[in-house]
């Protein structure tokens, strides 16, 4: 336990330094005309929208929104988007590691406990952390979760059609190829509803979870 501590402490330090010391841009993406774009974006830190500048709403979830590679928005929402850096009370890229270094202080407590009850029993476990980090916490938010879901979902006689595909708090949606010739919009003609996938007006087209 001796050369664990110092380990467990350097890598917290470690931890809350590079957490701290994210840095943060700016992005400004528009909706011409009311229609929705999309802008490229590693929007991994988090995204928080920093200055409106259409007369028209810009609403997380209904006028603009993002996922792992890019943020939209729609409705004739114009604005600028602070991309990382972001503080708990905008993104969870913070609660994240704030998450692994709880973890990490709970390993030294665990290995504190481990070294006295080695004075007792002796056992095969290793004091180490293993190849995946000291927990499963390791990585949270929902960018590295299970294995991505595929599925096409397709509006049956331009009616809204549930998916019967659910998306959970820490999973992310993405629309990865649109198959119709109607217009695939978020929030318009496609959408999470209670965690329930579902599409309408017509829309057609291929989905990934992860």
């Amino acid at each position: 336990m001796n050369r664990m501590f110092p380990a467990l402490l350097l890598a917290a330090a470690a931890l809350f330094g590079s957490t701290s010391a994210e840095a943060s841009t700016t992005i400004r993406c528009e909706s011409t005309d009311g229609r929705w774009k999309a802008c490229s974006v590693d929007t991994y830190g988090g995204v928080t929208l920093a200055r409106q500048l259409s007369r028209a709403g810009c609403w997380q979830g209904d006028t603009w929104g993002y996922d792992r590679n890019r943020i939209w928005v729609t409705n004739g929402c114009r604005a600028e988007f602070r991309v990382g850096g972001s503080r708990p009370s905008s993104s969870s890229g913070n609660n994240n590691g704030a998450l692994a270094g709880a973890l990490i202080m709970g390993a030294i407590a665990g290995a504190v406990i481990a070294n006295h009850n080695d004075h007792d029993r002796d056992d095969d476990r290793r004091p180490d952390c293993g190849p995946r980090g000291c927990g499963d916490g390791w990585g949270g938010g929902g960018w590295s979760g299970g294995a991505e879901r595929h599925f096409t979902c397709e509006s049956q006689g331009g009616r809204m059609t549930w998916c019967r595909q659910t998306v959970s708090r820490r999973e992310h949606i993405e629309l990865t190829r649109q198959l119709s010739r109607g217009d695939c919009q978020y929030g318009r003609t496609w959408g999470v509803d209670r965690g329930e996938v579902w599409v309408d007006q017509g829309c057609r087209a291929e989905f990934v979870i992860y």
